[in-house]
């Protein structure tokens, strides 16, 4: 029987590629496929073949072969290979161009200035590929729904990709589009990012030790490069889901002229809206206008000569919604108003220049606006009886109030709008000299000026506790600050020593930052204690292309970092604050990590870092009683302290065979201090994001664990099933105490029961655990020559919502103390899986 079997799988083995193998050969960047290219059997190189106009090779893979690798060679291009097994039919081969730049009579063979690929203790590179199935899933489709996957990245809630990079304020990172600063390149107050999947080719998430070249971020950088337009051939990528649609077009200019990039997203959730209230839920029905994104994009690539490439990119992007809602209960009858509407705008030209064959210039001039307008009014009225607990406790205090008496709630209006309009310029002017081979030095200077123009104006009623007694007061607070200009005057020297292939590998850098803020109108200039920022890294690379290893690294690096916070927007005269007395925020990282490539596809990484803040801006708000509790005046200081400790490892399979994916965690530890040192009379109970004065604390986006899983399941044919899943522990969460009544008068006399209730920041209390699940399946399949792909998806966005959504804290009526039935969600999801289907083509 044993000799049958064997019999059996030998002849089997020799039809496994009877017909060969058939490879697909495509430009990485461009997508198109690549003529002429050599492909040949890594074990057998005498094996191989050349590419016919549709990029494919039929690969003759010998009897006694089951598994390998392929390689592909195509003069201008890196080396690529794909491994294969017996069970595959067809494979592609993805290859990206060298580090080449090419003149009308040079060749200049060096490390290019802006090299994308990753690097350990530095940072991460997802490419559209590796993004595809977890970017489109749910309401909006988003990259960054792929990057919260990476280890280093802690859950920011089912609502929320604006992310914490290892442990840092999601303020501290900066993001880029296209090498062009961005203010906030968010959507609906940072539930989902501008970066489109149908228009983004890569994102480099950099959490370590990144260049000196970049600044204005203290805890990470986000860079997004979008499409490369294709010179020759139209193209046309187009998606059709539940809720959005886009579409995005590659114009050809000729191929030694230049392209376009063009296209539009557009969701519309009215649809959804309408079906939740035709199914009798009244969740929805506050909802007068969806919330909505629309955006536009444009991008044109130009080569005038050989030796000039210039790019013009042009975004414009608009979100917001509207809500309306009405509710009488117990006598009391509220009437909250909500309009919010944000809009985006960014340009910018980016130029290289290759001077000769050692002198490259580079430089880019952009602009960014982002203009909010958000109104909301708040009416409260209606005739409200006194409970027994409230008549029991203040009856012999107040002749009104007795069992069965009652009074009138006047018409308590509270307003809070919000206007700004934000402006940031920013330009950069660097130049790359090729010392030798292997030395290489770049020196730039950058500079960035941004102004707005912000109103915030908060006029209503709210419970006030001072040492212990309650009151109920109407608070007015109005701030205008018109005119603030924040000057960012930046100059940088770095250099790299080796490349990919050296044992060593090293960058050492040097930043150099002077940021100033003026306001003409109020004659008022305030200077930041100017900074110097030293960088370096180093990874070290014992192995290389042994039988086991692709190569192992291990590297360390260290730097200082500064960042501008959102704050000095509204820092005025009145504030006392004087020029040379602030830093900006400031933290010292440090990194180890170690990174493992095996030959079987599979690779390990691992990284511990520290961060220190030498210094942190803070603002809050206060209050005492030479106002009577209602006039607030606004504080700021940069004495801020804080320690980031954390760990990151990542498990990953690379595509090419039946499945892969990776595992990723993160552990962090996130100490902060705000040392405002209030004094006993005043009310000041946190800084502006709600955290607290004069005590160390976890801060309100820190979680201890954050567990991450992408499975992407090639069970058939052209079918993809994917899971993305985490697991993430609680954040911080507050104590309250019990819910309690006290007297309140108004300025007629009314006595009116008010219920409040105690909360401060605890140490120890946290959100329940986080565990949203996401699924995805689809089918793809592609035309006779491949220049055609559909692909049609079903999606379900946490799945199993209904089962762990963690809860927070028990609403009450302020007025009778009635609980809610239901504690809130912790991380503001719909409380159901959410559906969508979706079409996607390319040609």
């Amino acid at each position: 029987m044993k000799k049958i079997v064997t019999l059996i799988i030998a002849f089997s083995a020799a039809f496994l590629f009877a017909d060969g193998l058939k490879i697909t050969v495509m430009d990485k960047d461009l997508d198109f496929p690549l003529e002429g290219a050599k492909v040949s059997l890594e074990s057998d190189p005498k094996i191989t073949e050349i590419a016919d106009e549709d990029g494919n090779v039929l690969l003759s893979i010998p009897d006694s072969v089951t598994s390998g690798s392929v390689k592909a060679k195509f003069p201008g291009y890196r080396d690529g290979s794909v491994k294969f097994s017996s069970t595959d039919e067809s494979l592609t081969i993805y290859m990206s161009i060298a580090d080449v730049i090419e003149g009308k009579e040079l060749v200049v063979n060096r490390a290019a200035p802006e090299k994308k690929e990753e690097k350990i203790g530095v940072a991460t590179v997802m490419s559209k590929e590796q993004m595809h199935t977890t970017a489109n899933i749910g309401i909006a489709e988003d990259c960054m729904a792929s990057i919260r996957t990476l280890p280093g990245v802690s859950f920011s809630g089912a609502w929320g990709s604006e992310p914490s990079i290892r442990g840092g304020d999601p303020r501290e990172a900066a993001c880029l589009l296209d090498g062009m600063y961005t203010i906030f390149p968010w959507h609906w107050g940072g539930g989902v990012s501008i970066f489109n999947p149908s228009m983004t080719d890569t994102i480099k998430l950099s959490n370590g030790v990144f260049s000196a070249k970049y600044g204005r971020a203290s805890a990470g950088l986000l860079e997004a490069t979008t499409i490369t337009p294709d010179y020759e051939n139209f193209h046309l990528n187009a998606g059709y889901s539940t809720t959005c649609a886009d579409a995005f077009a590659q114009i050809p200019f000729g191929k030694d002229v230049g392209g376009m990039l063009l296209g539009a997203h557009v969701s519309y959730l009215d649809p959804v809206v309408w079906a939740f209230k035709k199914m009798g839920s009244s969740d929805l029905d506050s909802i007068k206008r969806a919330p909505y994104i629309r955006d536009v994009f444009m991008k044109t690539n130009l080569t005038p000569t050989p030796e000039l490439f210039v790019s013009v990119i042009g975004f414009f992007g608009s979100d917001g919604l509207e809500m309306n809602q009405t509710e009488e209960k117990d006598g009391l009858k509220t009437k909250a108003i909500m309009d919010y509407d944000i809009y985006q705008a960014l340009g910018g030209i980016n130029v290289k220049y290759l001077a000769n064959d050692k002198l490259l210039f580079h430089g880019n001039f952009a602009y960014n606006g982002m203009f909010e307008d958000m109104d909301m009014n708040v009416t409260e009225s209606g005739s409200i009886k006194y409970n027994d607990e409230f008549v029991s406790k203040y009856g012999s205090a107040f002749p009104g109030v007795k069992n069965g008496g009652s009074y009138n709630i006047p018409e308590l209006k509270s307003q809070i709008t919000e206007k700004i309009d934000n402006h940031l310029v920013s330009g950069r002017l660097e130049s790359e000299i090729e010392l030798t081979e292997r030395n290489h030095l770049c020196v730039g200077v950058e500079e960035t000026f941004s102004t707005a123009k912000t109103t915030e104006k908060q006029n209503g009623w709210t419970d006030i506790e001072i040492n212990g007694t309650n009151l109920f007061r109407r608070v007015d607070y109005s701030s205008v600050s018109d005119g603030n200009c924040i000057y960012d005057h930046a100059a940088f020297l770095c250099w790299t020593f080796g490349n990919d292939n050296d044992l060593i590998q090293s960058e050492l850098g040097v930043r150099g930052e002077f940021i100033s803020l003026r306001n003409s109108g109020d004659d008022y200039t305030m200077n930041f204690i100017p900074d110097v920022c030293p960088r370096a890294s180093v990874t070290y690379t014992p192995w290389r292309n042994t039988s086991l290893f692709d190569k192992v690294s291990f590297t360390a690096g260290s730097g200082l970092f500064v960042s501008i916070p959102r704050e000095t927007m509204i820092f005025t005269k009145d504030m006392g604050l004087e020029s040379f007395e602030m830093h900006s925020n400031r933290a010292i990282f440090s990194v180890l990590g170690t990174n493992v490539d095996l030959k079987s596809g599979w690779n390990f990484k691992l990284e511990s870092y520290y961060r220190y803040y030498l210094s942190r801006i803070y603002a809050y708000s206060s209050t005492d009683a030479s106002s009577n509790f209602q006039d607030v005046a606004i504080r700021a200081d940069s004495n801020g302290k804080g320690h980031v400790f954390g760990i990151d490892s990542m498990i990953e399979k690379k595509a090419g065979g039946a499945w892969d994916g990776y595992l990723s965690y993160s552990f962090s530890w996130a100490r902060m201090k705000n040392p405002a040192g209030i004094k006993s009379g005043v009310y000041a109970p946190n800084s502006m994001y709600g955290d607290p004065l004069d005590e160390w604390y976890y801060p309100r986006y820190h979680r201890f664990h954050t567990l991450n899983l992408v499975s992407n399941w090639h069970f058939r044919k052209n079918w993809t099933f994917t899971v993305k899943g985490t697991l993430a522990t609680g954040a911080p969460k507050d104590k309250v105490g019990d819910v309690g009544c006290y007297a309140a008068r108004l300025d007629d006399g009314t006595v009116i029961q008010r219920y409040t209730r105690s909360s401060f920041y605890s140490d120890t209390l946290r959100n329940q655990i986080s565990c949203p699940i996401d699924l995805r399946i689809a089918y793809e399949w592609k035309s006779n020559n491949d220049k055609t792909s559909w692909e049609f998806y079903f999606a379900l966005q946490d799945v199993f919502v209904n089962l762990y959504s963690p809860k927070g804290d028990k609403s009450f009526n302020k007025y009778t103390g009635e609980m809610s039935d239901v504690a809130e969600s912790a991380d503001f999801n719909m409380g159901i899986p959410i559906p969508s289907v979706g079409m996607k083509v390319k040609f």
